[in-house]
């Protein structure tokens, strides 16, 4: 396989980062991950933390070298990871209304083919590459009470950038109602395609920007430019941010492959969190997540 990956995520105006991301490879099969940790301080980032610990730990013991079905594989770690983060929520006896919850956005990569699964509003964008145009080719349905409102025609795409609710998720791991796991089907790829997975502090102040950009120059300068954009966008509130993208390179027609990034290797995955960290993170769990009937924040 031939494929350039590049990754970056901030802060923004935030005081800590609750996002994740990493990636994983073999010979035969990529994984990209990405969780946005909810509810405000060090619980979302816990819960974040664990989703990725949970969908990695998971493909290391299935990737051998390969995995057996991909689609199969992304439900069964998204779900592992919300029943791990529920597991950890109740060894720490905090209440399942309290508990940490994350947004999880998973990609997979085998046999020239892309298989996603998703819970909440991180999203995964699919574009063309050149010489087609970057024209979108599949983009993740947000599982937030304003898409909700769309698809049921009453709210329009112009009112939703705005709206007090965009933040609000149904769907996530962790807490205490099951996620509603979406998996896609099996997409091929073609030279030059384009993947981003990324944060709603990432998508939402750039809108079609994102889509638009990513391709214009390698992705080591395009995914540090495009986060540039949006922490200027979003100003001083800024969300945290966080951008993974991979363009696809193709077989030539002999079977041979140009290796555009021999050295590339998978960025480590962010340490674990600390014990101090974590028990801190349970005191302001049970200081500051009420139960919210409108879905939680991403």
């Amino acid at each position: 396989m031939n494929y350039t990956i590049a990754q970056e995520s901030r802060i923004g105006g935030r005081e800590i980062n609750q996002d994740r991301v990493a990636w994983l490879a073999t010979d035969d099969v990529v994984l990209m991950v990405v969780a946005d940790g909810m509810g405000g301080h060090l619980q979302g980032e816990v819960a974040a933390q664990i989703a990725v610990d949970s969908v990695t730990g998971n493909f290391r013991s299935e990737a051998k070298p390969r995995l057996a079905n991909p689609a199969h594989f992304l439900a069964m770690a998204l779900q592992q990871a919300h029943q791990t983060i529920v597991r950890y929520a109740a060894d720490c006896r905090i209440p399942p209304h309290a508990a940490p919850r994350t947004t999880c956005i998973a990609c997979v990569v085998q046999d020239g083919e892309a298989t996603w699964a998703h819970a909440g509003d991180s999203r995964l964008y699919l574009i063309h590459g050149q010489p087609r145009g970057q024209d979108r080719v599949a983009q993740t349905r947000d599982h937030s009470i304003v898409q909700r409102m769309v698809d049921e025609g009453s709210l329009s795409h112009a009112e939703a950038v705005s709206h007090p609710l965009r933040n609000r998720v149904f769907s996530c791991l962790g807490g205490d109602e099951a996620p509603q796991i979406e998996v896609s089907r099996p997409v091929p790829l073609q030279d030059g395609d384009l993947i981003a997975l990324c944060t709603d502090g990432a998508w939402s102040p750039l809108g079609e920007t994102l889509v638009s950009e990513l391709g214009r120059a390698p992705l080591n300068s395009s995914v540090p430019h495009l986060l540039d954009a949006a922490e200027r966008a979003a100003g001083p509130e800024a969300d945290n941010l966080t951008l993974i993208a991979m363009r696809w390179k193709a077989p030539d027609p002999d079977g041979h492959t140009l290796d555009l990034n021999p050295d590339a290797q998978p960025v480590p995955i962010a340490a674990p969190i600390s014990d101090a960290e974590i028990e801190h993170a349970i005191a302001e769990i049970r200081r500051r997540m009420p139960h919210n009937p409108n879905g939680a924040s991403s």
